[in-house]
């Protein structure tokens, strides 16, 4: 049986992740982790420390983190440098569409790694047509995962962490880890962290048993 790869369609889980100094996290499931020249270029191109810390961590993992280069990347990437406007939207997701199906990344089965459970939802049982699984699983659904496998203790905990910083690396006094308070942020025991309009809501439920990240 083949070993899935994880394939990232946008860079807001390196955001997450860095945010907690948590991207090996990406790489304790021993899958390939699947960026295109485009979704790199999104994580680095500002230049700030962030930035910085995730080009050096695909720098530093080139055996386990695969860049992977599409024409549709050059091109937006060429515009972008050259200051130039392209009013479509979800390049990286294009860009993906586009390593997939030309066969630059190799066969699935594929774990498309999201930051919003929205399209895990839309999407739950596809395949890549008809040819590849395709699993869909959000960054809480890529942290119940490492719970499941005790590789960390408390998914939960994990995300916490996350949403409670505004400024990765530098995280102001204010930004510390939130407590649970009414209306603004809360944790459902056993199900995950739920919230407000605005804020996206996480349930574990969404990562079965059965699943590649599952035990």
């Amino acid at each position: 049986m083949r070993q899935a790869k994880i394939i990232l369609p946008d860079a807001s889980p390196l955001f997450s992740l860095v945010a907690i100094d948590a991207l090996d996290l990406l790489l304790k499931l021993e899958m390939r982790v699947v960026l295109t020249d485009y979704i790199e270029h999104e994580a680095t191109r500002s230049g700030s420390a962030t930035a910085e810390r995730i080009r050096q961590w695909i720098e530093n993992n080139k055996g386990l983190v695969e860049v992977v280069p599409t024409e549709t990347g050059a091109e937006r990437i060429r515009k972008e440098k050259a200051g130039l406007e392209d009013r479509r939207k979800n390049a990286g997701e294009m860009s993906v569409f586009e390593a997939v199906s030309n066969d630059y990344i190799g066969p699935g089965p594929y774990v498309f790694l999201f930051e919003d459970e929205k399209t895990l939802r839309q999407g739950a049982g596809m395949t890549y047509f008809d040819k590849y699984p395709v699993h869909l699983v959000t960054t809480y659904g890529l942290l119940v995962g490492l719970e499941r496998r005790d590789i960390i203790p408390d998914a939960d905990e994990f995300l916490v962490r996350i949403r409670g910083f505004d400024a990765p690396l530098v995280p102001r006094p204010e930004a510390r880890p939130r407590k649970a308070q009414g209306n603004e942020f809360r944790l459902t025991p056993g199900i995950g962290v739920g919230a407000p309009r605005g804020f996206p809501h996480f349930d574990r439920n969404l990562l079965p048993p059965h699943t590649p990240l599952g035990r």
